[in-house]
């Protein structure tokens, strides 16, 4: 039972050493944003649904990062079985649901793939101290990871194609993706946490500026994606917003404060997360989300360079896809880019893999002890 214990203690230890100051700093962000939503629906008197996107969506999103890091701990214990049966069942419980969603779901699943498939493939290097047997072992374990991590990432890829807006991001991401998997080092953090925040803050910007126009471009309603009814929807929310600027109207009042989103079932969410949190929480509500959107990009890049490149992309592309969408509606996404986030920070930098190559050392000295008794 103690060498039980031990191990249990050892695998949340490295967990622990993986998520570091910015996963702290990303339950902080969370944890403050849960108050504040309580906050506003005292102040504003508003009914707060237990369901609301504004409480579901950030619990679950720490939830998929801790799922993420258990995920990542067994891939890297050769144990595929859990890590590729959970990735089927979201794809599985994604696809029939609302199809951008499902899309989103999928770009995610499709960076987990990547990740998955380089440490499969890091996992085949030449190991010192092991003979021919255990050598030959190793790489038939490797070989069958990495045809999982291709299935997984082709499940993705083709979920991609229910959403235009998420296609246009998937190619970028897949493009990325590949040139990391022929980079012996990724870019440097700072580059990559900077080039996210301002490509997210400059779709947030565009939002604002064409949710403010007196007509909408008519090259926009071309598509499917963002059609003239979402012009109307993001001008009833920023109405809304001007109305309430700094607490917002309450959580839950955009649909009944619009007559097209009141009338219209599937229109009933203002489609973009930054005009929903916007007119519903405040500015305040818009601060504590661009805080959560940082503390994610930082964890993502937390690791090594290559996984950061990746998950960063992804996280980035998410939160780009929701300035124009409702994804926050969905749990699923929440929960699958957690796990980007959570599988990102495992890949631990070198400063890091010093901690975590001591705290394995202890657990197999206690695997070894407990083989022997």
């Amino acid at each position: 039972m103690r060498i039980l214990d031990r191990g249990r203690e050892d695998s949340l230890a490295i967990i622990r050493v993986g998520f570091g100051r910015s996963g702290f700093w990303l339950l902080a962000c969370v944890g403050t944003q849960l108050i504040w939503v309580l906050a506003s629906s005292l102040l504003t008197g508003q009914h707060l649904s237990p369901w609301s996107p504004h409480l579901v969506a950030p619990v679950v999103l720490v939830l998929g990062s801790l799922v993420g890091a258990g995920l990542a701990q067994c891939w890297a214990q050769k144990k595929p079985v859990v890590p590729v049966a959970v990735a089927l069942a979201i794809s599985a419980y994604a696809v029939p649901i609302y199809a951008n969603a499902s899309a989103a779901v999928g770009a995610l699943l499709l960076a987990l793939a990547f990740m998955t498939y380089l440490d499969a493939k890091r996992s085949c290097e030449p190991k010192v101290g092991l003979d021919l047997d255990d050598v030959t072992v190793q790489h038939e374990k490797d070989s069958k990871q990495r045809i999982l991590a291709t299935g997984v990432g082709a499940i993705g890829f083709l979920m991609t194609f229910g959403s235009q807006a998420v296609l246009a991001l998937a190619v970028p991401l897949l493009v990325l993706s590949f040139l990391s998997s022929r980079m012996k080092r990724g870019v440097p953090r700072w580059l990559g946490v900077r080039v996210g925040i301002f490509l997210v803050e400059m779709a947030a910007i565009a939002v604002l500026t064409l949710g403010l126009r007196d007509w909408w471009p008519s090259w926009l309603s071309a598509g499917d994606s963002l059609s003239s009814a979402r012009h109307t929807l993001w001008s009833d929310a920023l109405l809304l917003w001007r109305l309430n600027p700094v607490i917002g109207a309450g959580p839950g009042t955009f649909t009944e404060s619009s007559d097209l989103a009141s009338s219209t079932p599937h229109l009933a969410a203002t489609h973009s997360s930054v005009l929903q949190v916007g007119a519903e929480l405040g500015v305040i509500g818009v601060v504590l989300l661009a805080a959560i959107f940082i503390a994610g990009i930082l964890l993502a890049t937390r690791g090594n360079r290559i996984h950061g490149l990746i998950a960063g992309a992804a996280w980035t592309f998410l939160a780009i896809h929701s300035t124009i969408d409702h994804l926050e509606d969905f749990p699923v996404v929440a929960l699958s880019a957690g796990m980007v986030l959570g599988w990102a920070s495992l890949g631990l930098s070198p400063k890091h893999a010093k901690e975590n190559q001591s705290l394995t050392v202890h657990r197999s000295s206690y695997e070894f002890l407990g083989r022997g008794s």
